[in-house]
């Protein structure tokens, strides 16, 4: 392990190396009063007038570009990762996952914050774990709810050794709570079901090793940073709506 981590540092320091030495050469073969109006990194620079007029998430702001990657490609038929870019192709994932009228119940921005993981541009562009957090907080809540409510599945109760010396407090409302023994929120909403959940509405597609690739993590969590932000647009009535008929009702099928 300490000779993989010695391996990559020695390869990032090569990286720079090479770097900073062709940025030497390139400034000294550069007339000397050029010299003068060249700026540093840490200066205050003017976006552009594309970047200014574009949305937050479909560019990566200029002073969070390093001169270089940090990355060492191992594969370089592996290094670039399609990404959509396409809002029209996102209304309608969130037509299909949400129902009709779906992609209204958001604004642009907060979509696109919803969908985007923070392996994405190394979160330079803002990334949905927050969202994340909230959404599966009210998908529990719900869930939990949910299985209390039901009707009592364990009827038979055993019988108790100190019945004799002991009088517990028994109530038909509080039977209920004994479905909690069988089933718990994290039965209904697993990795695996929450990414086919995505993948079946069109917010993510099947890479050749979905386990291996963290897909189903990725996955679920875009579902439940759509709850989230939907709680946050619209309210928590909304978005407990949704989590009872957009999620429930299909992982339960």
């Amino acid at each position: 392990m300490a000779l993989k981590s010695s391996q990559s540092t020695v390869g990032f320091s090569r990286q720079a190396m090479r770097y900073y030495r062709s940025q030497n050469v390139c400034s000294i073969s550069r007339p000397l009063a050029s010299t003068s109006s060249r700026t540093f990194a840490t200066s205050t620079s003017r976006p552009s007038e594309a970047a200014a007029e574009a949305p937050r998430w479909s560019y990566t702001p200029e002073r969070m570009k390093a001169p270089f990657s940090p990355h060492i490609i191992k594969n370089p038929a592996r290094s670039q990762w399609y990404v959509n870019d396409d809002p029209k192709k996102l209304d309608d994932a969130f037509n299909t996952f949400l129902g009709r009228d779906g992609e209204k119940m958001l604004p642009e921005e907060l979509k696109w914050l919803a969908v985007t993981h923070k392996s994405f541009d190394q979160g330079r562009r803002g990334f949905n774990d927050r969202l994340a957090f909230i959404g599966r907080q009210i998908c529990v809540v719900e869930a939990m709810e949910s299985i209390i409510t039901s009707p009592p599945k364990y009827d038979d109760i055993v019988a108790d050794l100190y019945a004799e010396k002991r009088q517990p407090f028994e109530d038909p409302a509080l039977r209920s709570l004994d479905n909690l023994c069988g089933s718990q929120p994290n039965d209904i909403f697993t990795l695996k079901n929450m990414a086919q959940l995505a993948i079946d509405t069109g917010l993510g597609a099947v890479p050749e090793n979905p386990r291996g690739s963290g897909l189903y993590a990725v996955m679920s969590g875009a579902v439940y940073s759509v709850v989230g932000a939907i709680a946050l647009q619209n309210g928590g009535k909304a978005a407990s709506k949704i989590v009872h008929e957009r999620i429930m009702k299909k992982l339960r099928l």
